[in-house]
């Protein structure tokens, strides 16, 4: 009859391990639930249940049984490791090698069947798995420090770090092994090597913890930016339009840089719902957008303000630059033609352009002035660019 490990045969440490892998594991589920659409939590989980049941099996492995129980423990617990990698891929928005990965699965449990079943050698067993755990350690590192996300630096790092650790003392454990200095005697431990699952269950637990951290950044970044652009088009909204251009004014008065905003609107959009339909209307505003965006320059801003108007904030632009440009746009979508209906759109957009220094100072009162330049330049009959008057106040003050 196999002689089974009891619970008090089994040292503190590994009852600890043992109850921390049950807190990862429930903490694994937990994320999942709290973050369905993210793509890594729900992989995360399922590598924590399998580390939890690998590691498990191998403290408390039935000796009688072990060369299969061996085999079975080690297996799932490299798999874990591997999914863990998977999810952190997919968390990062980057495609998993599912080929080269079950690839490298299968050689690594070939490897170990032969060395456990027909060339059993204990040492060369060691020296597989803790390698091979240390390589997707490794890649872990690499995924989570290969550009790190914007606001998420030091979760990100804090995550590469850990497994990069883990991934060094596998690494010396497995050259230990393979040079002697580390002999077979030394592989349990304790009941069967407990102390040398506590360190990678730590830091399995660390990493869930700084993977909700990240994971509510990520969503709370999302939120602020869904209340800082306009959701039809993606552009910011006028609330952040602003608050750059105040920002941009005072860095304009302070190094005297040249600073425009440029207002433009669709012609006669209204009758391109009447006559089309509003899903036409918003598939203009998402092409002309776009087309707009392309045009500007890295520094340059453009904000959705209401209905078809759209605002352009450049930065150390003056005013015949700005001009420049909004011609440039407008001959670009004078020139667009836009699929509806069977047929080809073609739409015109007026403009109205107000400059730092000469129309005004403040950056409230640039965007009224553009804007009445450009019911000036519609009013003429569209598909024109107006100029705001210079300012008397800012002309006599200069004088």
């Amino acid at each position: 009859m196999p002689d089974v490990i009891r619970a008090d045969d089994l040292p503190v440490i590994a009852l600890v391990t043992l109850a921390l892998l049950g807190i990862n594991v429930l903490v694994g589920i937990w994320v999942s639930i709290v973050h369905p659409r993210e793509e890594g939590p729900a992989t995360w989980a399922l590598a924590n249940v399998l580390f939890a049941t690998g590691v498990s099996v191998l403290m408390m492995r039935v000796p009688q049984e072990e060369p299969y129980v061996a085999l079975f423990g080690n297996i799932i617990l490299v798999v874990s490791y591997l999914l863990m990698w998977c999810g952190f891929l997919r968390s990062r928005f980057r495609p998993v090698p599912y080929h080269p990965a079950g690839i490298g699965l299968l050689a690594y449990v070939a490897a170990f069947s032969w060395f456990l079943l027909a060339q059993p050698d204990i040492v060369v067993r060691v020296t597989l798995t803790a390698g091979t755990i240390a390589l997707l350690c490794g890649l872990i590192t690499w995924t989570m420090l290969y550009r790190i996300e914007i606001g998420l630096v030091q979760t990100q790092a804090f995550i590469g770090m850990l497994f990069g650790a883990l991934g060094m003392l596998n690494l010396l454990r497995a050259v230990a092994a393979a040079t002697g200095a580390l002999q077979p005697s030394d592989f349990g431990g304790g009941p069967l090597g407990a102390g040398i699952f506590v360190l990678p269950t730590i830091a399995s637990l660390l990493a869930a913890a700084a993977c909700i951290l990240m994971l509510n950044q990520r969503l709370q970044q999302r939120l602020q930016a869904g209340a800082q652009t306009d959701p039809l088009t993606g552009l910011i909204n006028r609330g952040l339009l602003d608050d750059l251009g105040r920002k941009e004014v005072a860095r304009a008065k302070r190094h005297a840089y040249g600073l425009s905003v440029v207002v433009m609107e669709l012609d006669h959009f209204d009758a391109v719902n009447s006559t089309h339909g509003y899903d036409t209307g918003d598939m203009v505003l998402r092409r002309i957008a776009a087309l707009a965006t392309a045009s500007l320059r890295q520094e340059d801003f453009i904000a959705r303000l209401d209905h078809s108007g759209f605002a352009l904030l450049l930065p150390s632009t003056r005013m015949a630059g700005a001009q420049q440009m909004a011609e440039r746009l407008r001959q670009e979508i004078a020139a667009t033609a836009i699929e509806a209906d069977g047929g080809n759109l073609s739409l015109t957009a007026s403009f109205g352009i107000a400059a730092f220094g000469l129309h005004s100072d403040d950056w409230v009162e640039m965007v009224q002035r553009a804007q009445m330049a450009l019911y000036r330049a519609k009013t003429d009959g569209g598909n024109r660019i107006g100029i705001a008057p210079l300012s008397d106040a800012l002309l006599e003050r200069s004088a």
